[in-house]
């Protein structure tokens, strides 16, 4: 299995990549460094743009362009002009916060955590919906690091975590009105072990392939809650995956170089960047948002 990094420059935390259909590119963010990409295929042509603060994820909008989740609020974002539109301030009491892990649900709302900057150990973050006319529903709050966002390929359950916590829970979703029933655990994890589960992916077969940060892997976790699919990864710390290519075939993999010293840098160039491998699952399609 061969994998290729095709980042033009090591991030120090890349994060979100967000395959557009449309456009046939992927986008992805590198928080620390506040910068975004977009590469082209087949020819992995990388263009970037300075975010004007740390962007905790993106996702595609309906109406063309880019959501990004950034330290004070929603932005929209056109790559072909460059604009940048803050659409909705976010936790402007909370100035230590950033976004973190988020997608958009089938209806076009905006679901995003948000974690503390400084110290990742202290609960100061929640977990918001965003509505397509921006309204703004607090879900969940005591929260350290948000991950793992997915929804079942026929919309019925949301996965998600708060990796300091070492598990990844499911919850009865409803999708017409947005809205999470009863709470079940998916998949229990040691960080120190196996890595903890950053973010996360679906397949159309309902697969959930979680990027294990700190354990060099990607893994698949079946509906019942095993890992039936090891991807090893020459990334000590993989962030997010996600599915793109015309087939949607293709995996491709953030990661971060932050953290790590200099001399293991060096013998491991990888680290910090976006990696590609050719699988043989479909991935399911993520979507973009409605506002």
């Amino acid at each position: 299995m061969e994998i290729v990094n095709i980042a033009p420059e090591r991030a120090s935390l890349g994060e979100s990549p967000v395959w557009s259909a449309d456009e046939g590119a992927l986008y992805w963010v590198d928080i620390n460094g506040c910068r975004l990409h977009r590469a082209d295929y087949p020819s992995l042509n990388v263009q970037s743009w300075d975010t004007p603060s740390p962007a905790g994820m993106i996702a595609l909008r309906s109406q063309g362009g880019l959501m990004v989740a950034m330290v004070d609020g929603l932005y929209a974002f056109d790559p072909e002009t460059e604009d940048w539109q803050l659409l909705v301030a976010l936790e402007t009491d909370q100035p230590d916060n950033r976004p973190n892990d988020g997608k958009c649900d089938a209806a076009g709302r905006l679901w995003v955590g948000t974690m503390n900057m400084a110290d990742h150990m202290q609960p100061t973050g929640s977990f918001y919906r965003i509505d397509t006319d921006l309204s703004i529903e607090k879900i969940a709050g005591d929260i350290r690091i948000p991950n793992g966002l997915a929804w079942s390929p026929d919309d019925t359950a949301m996965y998600r975590t708060d990796t300091r916590s070492g598990v990844v829970w499911r919850y009865a979703f409803d999708a017409k009105a947005g809205t999470l029933g009863a709470e079940t655990e998916f998949f229990g994890f040691d960080g120190r072990e196996i890595g903890g589960v950053d973010g996360a992916a679906m397949d159309s077969g309902g697969g959930y392939w979680a990027a294990l940060y700190g354990g060099s892997r990607v893994v698949r976790i079946n509906g019942d809650g095993e890992i039936d699919r090891d991807i090893p990864l020459p990334a000590k710390q993989p962030t997010m995956p996600c599915f793109g290519g015309p087939e949607m075939k293709t995996l491709f993999v953030t990661s971060a170089a932050q953290n790590l010293d200099e001399a293991f840098l060096a013998a491991e160039p990888d680290n910090g960047g976006l990696l590609m491998v050719e699988t043989d699952v479909t991935g399911h399609p993520v979507h973009s948002f409605g506002g």
